[in-house]
């Protein structure tokens, strides 16, 4: 596995992940106001986007899978139990496709892909549970 990477010049977080950016809600709808060729408040953004890294930027996936070229961000996410991570896909412009897939599979984890789940009957629970919880 790699070490981290640079963005450049991909800012899909800031256009298509739900949160807060000094006041703004950023939705697919209302992108991050902050955006001029890249992040205009890089290094005053909030703690959140600080924290953030898709699974490319952490050098988990392969080169060719940088989320500005395949227009999917893959994010890693906890939950409690042993097996501790699964992934989430934002894909809004329905870019997915086998290749993408399949490699994600080989990271042996449960996969969220808009309502259809991946993974062992637990984490099919845990996600409907998650869901009931906090989407109301």
């Amino acid at each position: 596995m790699e070490q981290g990477r640079d963005c450049g010049e991909c800012d899909l977080c800031c256009r298509w992940l739900s949160h807060n950016v000094y006041g703004q809600e950023i939705t697919l709808d209302s992108p991050c106001r902050f955006i001029k060729n890249g992040c205009s408040i890089h290094k005053n953004r909030p703690a959140h986007c600080k924290r953030y890294e898709c699974m490319w930027s952490q050098g988990v996936l392969p080169e060719w899978m940088f989320p500005k070229d395949i227009r999917v961000i893959v994010s890693v996410k906890d939950w409690p139990h042993e097996r501790g991570k699964w992934l989430e896909l934002i894909d809004p412009e329905n870019k997915m496709t086998d290749e993408i897939f399949e490699e994600l599979q080989k990271l042996e984890v449960p996969i969220k892909y808009y309502d259809k789940l991946f993974g062992p009957p637990e984490f099919i629970e845990f996600i409907k549970d998650y869901e009931r919880k906090y989407k109301q």
